[in-house]
């Protein structure tokens, strides 16, 4: 998909007669489902009032980010950002940094694990090992970390030459571990049609983390209650040295990710340890406070212990209308009859979207 800029007058106004619903779009009187819900950001649908409503009151109370750049005072944030913390470490188990997109979670992630190695005095350990028919951002290195587009005729980049991008049926042994900084790993590879990760891959990730190796989770894409659990990688046996977060864990109404990262890493850190991966607007207010309401709103509505239903039921109407499932990794299908489509099920799907979807399908 390209970007050509947004000029007035260049880009495809929306027909006069397009309105919103619950999961898309009405146009000329039809209801029709986003199948992704904006690359499985919108997991609660579009139109969630009192979630707009809870950044919005309390953003009329709670100060932004108050912080001296003039001065040793540490970094002060405002009530929210300890508030997430503190919700994310009981839900977790893992403290957390917060930033805005899923491309810099990534690229700090691997700036953590480097901090690790260094601190533990392992200096040699440098390179990134990553995976063929992965996606893990749109930076310089996360691009060079997936199967990014360097042979683009736009571009005079080239990839990182410190990454490693090994198939996914490598064998262990077959490669020196001993300059290996960290393994980068989706949850479930979104861009190769979700075919979940073997067990014997897990088991080769955890015969890599014996080595010393940090693994670092990439959760951006299958996270925030689409597994039935806050954590996609819940679903993988491998517990992760660090993870990143991001999209559905706003509701998708504001932009926000995360790093998260054990004990193990936080132990040998630094007091004021300078992460070095800030952003003007890395504590975003509206994407913490999104987050908080979006966490109360999966608590209040019982939405995790609705998961097993939704996927029963997308399941049997998508084998009912004909289609095969490709791919699946909790509400994130990859189906196909004619042709292939993507569907992520929204983790609050009422009878009236399965009656929209039922009649699409066709």
């Amino acid at each position: 998909m390209r970007y050509p800029g947004l000029i007035p007058g260049t880009q495809k106004n929306v027909a006069d007669q397009t309105y919103g619903w619950d999961y898309g779009t009405i146009e000329d009187g039809h209801k029709r489902i986003d199948p992704t819900l904006h690359f499985g950001c919108f997991t609660l649908g579009y139109g969630r009032q009192d979630l707009i409503d809870y950044v919005s009151d309390n953003m009329r109370v709670k100060p932004e980010v108050a912080e001296n750049f003039f001065d040793d005072n540490p970094l002060r944030l405002n009530d929210a950002t300890w508030e997430l913390a503190r919700i994310l470490k009981a839900i977790t188990g893992y403290r957390s940094i917060f930033s805005l997109s899923g491309s810099d979670a990534v690229e700090g992630a691997v700036k953590l694990a480097s901090a690790y190695q260094k601190q533990i005095g392992q200096h040699e350990r440098k390179g990134i090992v990553t995976f063929k028919g992965s996606y893990h951002g749109s930076t310089l290195l996360t691009q060079s970390m997936g199967d990014g587009l360097f042979n683009d005729p736009f571009y005079t980049m080239k990839p990182y030459n410190s990454i490693l991008r090994l198939p996914v049926d490598f064998y262990v042994d077959h490669y020196n571990w001993d300059n290996v900084m960290c393994v980068v790993v989706e949850s479930c590879p979104y861009s190769n049609g979700l075919q979940p990760h073997t067990e014997r891959f897990w088991h080769n990730i955890s015969q890599i983390q014996e080595r010393g190796v940090i693994v670092i989770v990439d959760d951006i894409f299958t996270g925030g209650g689409k597994t039935g659990n806050f954590m996609g990688w819940k679903k993988i046996p491998v517990t992760p040295d660090i993870f990143t977060m991001g999209k559905a864990i706003t509701g998708g109404y504001f932009p926000l990710s995360m790093v998260l990262y054990n004990d193990k890493v936080h132990g040998v850190l630094p007091r004021r340890f300078d992460w070095e991966h800030g952003f003007t607007y890395s504590f975003s207010l509206p994407g913490v406070l999104s987050c908080l309401g979006y966490i109360k709103i999966l608590e209040k509505e019982l939405l995790m212990k609705r998961h097993r239903d939704l996927v029963v039921r997308a399941v049997d109407l998508f084998n009912k209308m004909g289609y095969t499932i490709k791919g699946q990794f909790g509400t994130l299908f990859d189906i196909q009859r004619e042709h292939r489509k993507f569907y992520t099920i929204p983790i609050n799907a009422t009878d009236e979207y399965y009656a929209v979807l039922e009649s699409e399908l066709k």
